[in-house]
This record gives C-alpha cells, sequence and structure tokens, in this order.
C-alpha cells in the first residue's frame, strides 16, 4: 500500500487458510472497496469489502463497521506446493499483510503451503448442478469405507468469490441421483443467493464437503447472477435501502445523546425540582384517585414523627420543624428528644413549640445518649399508628405525610420509604437519590434507602429498640431487623422525592471521612444480621466507605452445567473453555460444548482434544442458529442443579467466580437467576445489569464506567436484585429454569431471550440477582455480531414486536421496579433525568 493511495486497509489476521482484513475508501467512504486476490501473480478472485468488522470500526473511528473481508483458500492450491498470496487494492496498490514476524508493518506478499486436503480413505460422488432459481443447487454422497455403501446428508460449504456464503446439511431429495447410483436418495442441496449478493458482473462459486473440503464436480462454477434489467434495478435500490438504513440508525443514536428535548442531565437536578415540586400536588391528586378506583376509603390514622436533637444550627432547626407544620396530612405527633445538649437557645426553641402546637411533644435526656438512646426514647413516648423518622435539620415536602400514608393504605404496607435529594446552605436541591423498590440484596450492601422511612408501630416493637453500639449505622441495623419481621412484599418504595437531607460541614451527607465509626458499625450491624438469618458470610467495606462487600461460605455440592454454545471460532472457543478449566475452584461442574455445525478442520481438531476431558461433552447441533433452542437442547440432554449458560467470547480470570455466584443463588430459596459484571477487554463495565422498558426493551446499566468505580449510589460495586441480567453469563437454578419452559426459542431466537426468561422467572415469584463481585472479560458481539445490520432488520423487529406486544401491558416492564422512572432509558444510564410530566404516566 503506497502512501498515495485513497484506499487504506490490512490483513491483519492470518490463519493457515483463511485471511481476514478490512479496508475503506477514504475519499469516498459510503462506498465500498472490492479488492483483488493473487495467487502466484495471477488474479483469483475479487471480494466486496462488506462484512461486519465493529473492532476494527471502534479502532479507527469510521463511521461504518461493515468494512471486512474473508478469503478462503481454494482447495486447488491444498498440493503441498509453496504458493505466494497477495492483495491489492482497486488502484493496483498493495495491501499489507499483518503477520507474527511483521505486526506493524506488514508484508507485501505471504508465503504458504497447505497439504492435500483429499484423503485416499474418503470417497464421494458429487455433482454442482449450477444456478437456478435463485440458488446454487447440487448432491453429494459420502462412501463408508467398512461397507463400500454411500449415503447422504453431507455437510457442505458453498463461497462466493473466495468468500463463505453459507454450510447447510445436503438433505434434500433427489430421487434422480438415488436411481442412478443406488444410493440415499437425501443428497442434494440448494443454497439461496441473498439478492444483495447478486451482481452483474460473473461470480465464482464453490463447493466443499465438509470437514475435508473436497471439491464437488462441477466446482468452481462462474456466472451472471442478473440477466433481467429490472433485477438489477430493483437489487440496486436495495442497496441504497440498506446504505440509508445504517445511516439512519446511527443518525438517530447521535441524535438521543446529543438532543434531549426536555430531559436534564443530573447536574441539571435543582432546575428539574423545581418542575417536579410544582407538579407534585397533581401527583398527590392521582394517588387519592387510585384509591377511589380500588374502593379504599383514606383513613388519617396518628403518625409519630420522632426527631432527636441534638445542637442542630438554630436557622436550620426551624426550617426543620417549620416543614412538619406545614405538612398537608393534619394527623401527626413530632416528637423531639434534647439529647442532652448545651444549646439554651434550642431548649427554648423547643418550649415555644410545645406551648405553641399541641401536636408537638418533647423529653428531655439528661445526658448525651446518642442517637439510638434518644430515637428509643421518642418511640416510648409515641402513641400513633405509624412511626416516621426524621432528622433535626432535614426538611420535608409538604406532601410528604400525606403521600406516605396514602401509598401505604393502597399497597398494604407495614413499612415505606422514600427518594430523597440533599439541600445545601445555600437553599439548593442537589444530588438526588432515586432508589429501586425494595432490594434486599442491595440494602445488605448500602443502606440506600435512608430517608423518609415510616414504619407500622407494631413492626417497630417486633424489631425491638435501636442499639447505640451502632451508632452511625443505627438506622441501617434497624433496617435490616426490620426485613426479619416485616415480609418483604409488604416494604413499599414510594418513587417520590419527599425527603430534603441537610448538607452541612461534618454531616455524614456531606462526607463519611468524618464519621469513621459508621463504616465500623455497618461492617458489624450487617455481620450481625446474616448471623440472625444464619447466612454465614464475611463483611468488609469496600474501601474505606459505608458500602459493604459480602464474601459467602463457599459451596461445593450442587452440579453446575456449563452451557456454551459455538461455531468454529476455535481460538476464541479455547481461550475461553482453557480459561474456565484454569480458574474454576469450584469442583462439581461439567461444560458442555453445543457445536452448531461447525465447519473448520481446526474445529475438528480442538473438540477431538477437548472431548478427553472428563468434565467435557460435546453436542453436535446441524440447524439455522438460534440461541434459546441451542442451549434448551443442552439443557435437555443434561440434568443438573444448575445450568450457567455462557457466551464463547467470555474470559474469566478469578477462580472463586463460581462460587461466588452459586452461593448467590443459594441465598434463598426465591432467587431464581445470577448474572455476573462484565467488562470490555480495556477494563471497562460492559453488563453492570440490565435495565427494562419499551422504548429499548433491555440495556446495560453503568455501561463505560471503570472497572471499580462506584456508579451512581454504588450501584456498579454492589450484588442487587434487577429485573434482568444478560444470559452472556447467567446462573439459572435448572428447576426453576425447567418450570419456565427455558428459553423462548419459538419467538426469540436471538435476541431479547435472556430478558424474557428473567421478567417470566420474576412474574412466577423469582428474584434475579446481578453479583458485581463475579467479574469476567466479555468481548461484546464476537461470537455473532450485532442486530444493527439490515439482514437481521425483519428478524429483529420481530422480536421487538413480540417482546412489546407480550409483556407491554405488565407493569414489570413498562416501569422496571429496579430503576426509577425518573431516569432516562438509554446510554448514559443513571446521568439523564426524564421530564417530570412523563413519569407521571409511568409512575409505579
Amino acid at each position: 500500500m503506497t502512501i498515495q493511495s485513497r484506499f487504506t486497509g490490512f490483513c491483519q489476521e492470518v490463519r493457515k487458510d483463511i485471511i481476514l482484513g478490512w479496508a475503506i475508501n477514504a475519499s469516498s467512504p459510503q462506498d465500498y472497496v472490492t479488492v483483488s486476490v493473487f495467487i502466484d501473480d495471477q488474479q483469483v478472485a475479487e471480494i466486496k469489502c462488506d462484512q461486519n468488522r465493529e473492532d476494527i470500526q471502534k479502532k479507527i473511528n469510521f463511521f461504518r463497521n461493515d468494512i471486512g473481508f474473508q478469503f478462503i483458500i481454494p482447495n486447488e492450491f491444498r498440493d503441498g506446493k509453496s504458493h505466494r498470496l497477495s492483495f491489492r487494492f482497486p488502484d493496483n496498490n498493495i495491501i499489507s499483510i499483518l503477520t507474527k514476524n511483521n505486526p506493524t508493518e506488514g508484508i507485501s506478499v505471504y508465503p504458504f503451503q497447505l497439504e492435500e486436503k483429499q484423503s485416499d480413505q474418503v470417497k464421494v460422488l458429487s455433482c454442482m448442478d449450477g444456478w437456478k432459481n435463485g440458488a446454487i443447487h447440487g448432491w453429494v454422497l459420502r462412501q463408508d469405507t467398512s461397507t463400500g455403501k454411500y449415503s447422504g446428508k453431507c455437510q457442505v460449504m458453498v463461497t462466493i468469490d473466495g468468500r463463505h456464503l453459507k454450510t447447510v446439511e445436503a438433505n434434500q431429495f433427489r430421487g434422480d441421483v438415488a436411481s442412478a447410483v443406488n444410493a440415499d436418495a437425501r443428497c442434494g442441496f440448494a443454497v439461496v443467493v441473498p439478492r444483495a449478493l447478486r451482481k452483474r458482473v460473473r461470480s465464482v462459486f464453490r463447493v466443499y464437503v465438509m470437514p475435508e473440503q473436497i471439491e464437488l464436480l462441477g466446482s468452481p462454477y462462474e456466472t451472471t447472477l442478473i440477466d433481467d434489467l429490472l433485477e438489477q434495478q430493483l437489487l440496486v435500490l436495495n442497496n441504497q435501502i440498506d446504505f440509508l438504513y445504517k445511516e439512519m440508525t446511527a443518525l438517530r443514536t447521535q441524535f438521543k445523546r446529543l438532543v434531549s428535548g426536555s430531559d436534564y442531565v443530573i447536574n441539571e437536578y435543582g432546575t428539574w425540582a423545581k418542575k417536579y415540586y410544582f407538579l407534585l400536588p397533581k401527583r398527590l391528586e392521582k394517588l387519592h384517585l387510585e384509591l377511589e378506583i380500588n374502593d379504599i376509603g383514606y383513613q388519617t390514622p396518628l403518625i409519630s414523627i420522632i426527631c432527636p436533637v441534638y445542637q442542630p444550627a438554630i436557622k436550620f432547626f426551624k426550617e426543620a420543624v417549620g416543614s412538619v407544620l406545614g405538612q398537608t396530612y393534619q394527623n401527626w405527633e413530632l416528637i423531639l428528644v434534647d439529647d442532652g445538649g448545651k444549646s439554651s437557645e434550642i431548649k427554648k426553641e423547643i418550649k415555644q413549640l410545645v406551648k405553641q402546637d399541641a401536636r408537638i411533644k418533647s423529653v428531655t435526656l439528661k445526658t448525651n445518649k446518642g442517637i439510638s438512646e434518644a430515637t428509643n426514647a421518642g418511640i416510648k413516648k409515641a402513641t400513633g399508628e405509624w412511626i416516621a423518622f426524621f432528622d433535626h435539620d432535614d426538611v420535608l415536602v409538604p406532601q410528604a405525610l400525606e403521600m406516605m400514608i396514602g401509598s401505604a393504605q393502597l399497597h398494604q404496607a407495614q413499612m415505606l420509604y422514600s427518594d430523597e435529594d440533599k439541600v445545601d446552605d445555600y437553599g439548593a436541591f442537589v444530588e438526588p437519590h432515586f432508589k429501586p423498590d425494595f432490594n434486599y440484596r442491595y440494602l445488605l450492601g448500602l443502606n440506600y434507602i435512608c430517608h423518609f422511612v415510616m414504619v407500622k408501630v407494631g413492626a417497630v416493637k417486633k424489631a425491638g429498640q435501636l442499639h447505640s453500639r451502632y451508632d452511625g449505622a443505627q438506622d441501617h441495623d434497624f433496617l435490616l431487623r426490620l426485613t426479619e419481621v416485616i415480609p418483604h412484599q409488604q416494604i413499599y418504595h414510594v418513587p417520590e422525592v419527599l425527603y430534603h437531607w441537610r448538607k452541612t460541614a461534618g454531616s455524614t451527607a456531606e462526607t463519611v471521612d468524618n464519621k469513621e465509626y459508621a463504616i465500623r458499625a455497618g461492617v458489624a450491624c450487617v455481620q450481625d444480621h446474616l448471623k440472625r438469618i444464619k447466612k454465614s458470610a464475611n463483611v468488609s467495606s469496600i474501601k474505606d466507605f459505608t458500602a459493604y462487600q459480602i464474601e459467602w461460605k463457599k459451596a461445593q455440592s450442587d452440579l453446575v452445567t456449563i452451557v456454551i454454545p459455538f461455531k468454529d471460532q476455535v481460538k476464541t472457543t479455547k481461550e475461553c473453555i482453557d480459561r474456565l478449566l484454569e480458574y474454576t475452584n469450584y469442583k462439581n461442574y461439567r461444560i458442555i460444548l453445543v457445536d452448531n455445525a461447525s465447519r473448520e478442520a481446526e474445529t475438528l481438531i480442538f473438540l477431538e482434544e477437548y472431548s478427553q476431558y472428563d468434565n467435557i461433552e460435546v453436542l453436535p447441533i446441524h440447524e439455522e442458529f438460534n440461541f434459546s433452542r441451542l442451549n434448551n437442547l443442552a439443557t435437555q440432554q443434561f440434568e443438573s442443579d444448575f445450568y450457567l449458560f455462557l457466551n464463547n467470547d467470555v474470559f474469566v480470570n478469578d477462580p472463586n467466580w463460581l462460587h461466588i455466584l452459586v452461593n448467590e443463588a443459594l441465598l434463598s430459596k426465591d432467587v431464581g437467576i445470577v448474572g455476573a459484571k462484565l467488562l470490555y477487554p480495556d477494563g471497562r463495565v460492559q453488563h453492570g445489569g440490565v435495565v427494562v422498558g419499551p422504548e429499548v426493551i433491555g440495556d446495560h446499566m453503568n455501561r463505560g464506567l471503570e472497572t471499580e468505580e462506584f456508579g451512581y449510589a454504588c450501584r456498579s460495586i454492589l450484588s442487587q436484585e434487577l429485573t434482568a441480567v444478560t444470559a452472556a453469563m447467567m446462573l439459572i437454578k435448572a428447576s426453576v429454569f425447567e418450570e419456565l419452559n427455558g428459553f423462548n426459542e419459538n419467538h426469540l431466537k436471538i435476541a431479547f431471550n435472556d430478558v424474557d426468561l428473567c421478567l417470566r422467572a420474576r412474574e412466577a415469584g423469582y428474584k434475579v440477582v446481578f453479583s458485581a463481585d463475579c467479574m469476567a472479560v466479555h468481548h461484546e458481539s464476537l461470537s455473532r455480531g450485532t442486530d444493527d445490520c439490515p439482514e437481521h432488520e425483519e428478524r429483529f423487529s420481530y422480536e421487538k414486536e413480540y417482546m412489546n406486544n407480550s409483556w407491554g401491558r405488565k407493569a414489570i416492564y413498562t416501569c422496571d421496579p429496579a430503576y426509577s422512572p425518573n431516569f432516562v432509558v438509554r446510554p448514559p444510564l443513571f446521568y439523564e433525568l426524564s421530564n417530570p410530566e412523563k413519569t407521571e404516566a409511568t409512575e409505579k
């Protein structure tokens, strides 16, 4: 390749008999490039560069990914002799071929020598009939060396202009062949040539019997596939439509990222909040309407608000009490517990408040007892049916109590919590915390509930008093004890921002560095909770923060069957298997290699070698690629306690990875599915769980973050319950998989089958858990490519339509319970806010 060439490209991967490369036209990037192939200085083929090479697209920042080509060395050069291979651009400049010895500059001519593939022991009868009715026809019979008889159903590979077109089984009925040679009639084949490949110029077809790669009689076959002018014109239009489709897809994605309409980035929360609070009264009206529709009489029980007081700034204390006095709900009592404070100004203020409003009561402790003892003193004095917890300098939204009590009645809850934000010294609203619906596994790693919390008094008494040994994390401990006495389905999340947490210097809201004891107390309260519920684990702080990693006791007994569908790609598949064998300390597992009609001789050698392992079995399936069906067939062949579905381009490197997944699944009987945290090869997050919704159906959370980056509310580093996880690495209890009848192989062959399975699992009452502690590298789309191309459009559109028709009316799909409706469901996740007016329609 000369510097002056307007074409750019390389042959950057050389195998024994296959060369992969790419090329673009720098001066006319919308045009496809056709490269010429020379062997021994004689042109043998022309190849259009239109194969998917997303890996190269990202490296060179090109707007298209269909820039690749593949060349298979013809059978006639497998003669044991030395040959010379080279490639040229349309302007006759040489394309560099990168090799191990020349990985950067490359060489202009690649010398090769291939052994003759034809074996004297393998005999075939065959014929390539040629082109008819839009397809390449022919037949092939293989001789059984022991009996001398010929049988059909052979695997044949068809190439066009040196690149692979399709591999099929020759199983069509050919009575003419059967009567002529007295052999099996199921020996014919017909391979349809896609319209996009039918060209006005002459094309060269070759057909080989696989895996020996014996070329059929009549091959190569050269023909012009288009004879009709109208068909030519239609194909030109079809190619233009394909190009426009890709362009529109790229532009649509860019438009969504750049133009968010009425949406806001999270740094504009203050502007968003003003609009949100203006609309909050309407949202309250909607809640009352739901109560009426459900024939639930609105009641006004007494709510006891417990507020320990210890030397707050008088200005902020007055604002806090004022926010209670300003509540739209009137049946409350505010219990102010003076925790031995020294401020005469605060004491005086408390006395005046008690005199001004009979609903305000006070308790005075002679000495400072700490937050737990002060809260306990307030609870003892409470006379309400509900207990609410409130800090002495925080602020309640005017509709807070009314929204909470109405939600409690509508959802028959014993405990409720709301969303919250922070208010700084200047009164600005910042740092919103939009929370998921109740998420027990997330709560073990972080007190994500925090404020505003309201609990039935009976449940408070069952949970017991707050313990001062957990001061700094006393609320986390108390919440965990409440989960031990309240059925989890009676813990309700009110998805409204009802509480402003004061952000002042020295407060926990400002920085945890000022309360290191809170970290120690947090570790202790989670550890003690797990002991009480008889779960053996070690708890530790993550990077000296009030977020906790839980290392469960290792399980060994349950059989895990790892199912890996693949087709050729020996290098990738081999690395996947080798890493499993090297980095899996879990003892009781086996690997099922689901061979989906591999055609390369190298694959047969690989399978023969690895089938010698005691815990590896090969399941050959010669069918059209259907991810759902391949996995279903594997589970029907092999019984197990767990199935782990794994892409062949996922590489593990932590010996405890399978222990982690199995132990998460064994945490409780209602855990059905566990997914892993998958990383791009550069260490950024590729999959951190899946957000579900009709706009995108399923989108990966936290994509693009660094491996150890906390993410929004620590959700990138903490295990948690989610609505869905990817089947690129998914563990499921075998009993659950059987109960759900496996993946939907009839309607979701390629896309969304994992989302659908997770939705059906949750609908059946099972939890889906994302494990942030189990990490592996995923070379995304290396196995299958992407759906963002015209040839997949029809199938992909059908699968999208099926998902929307199947799940569109169900709340679990229209509003993901693990993801706030206030966030936009599209990348970059957790950083764009929806229009508050829109979220009213999707409110849970």
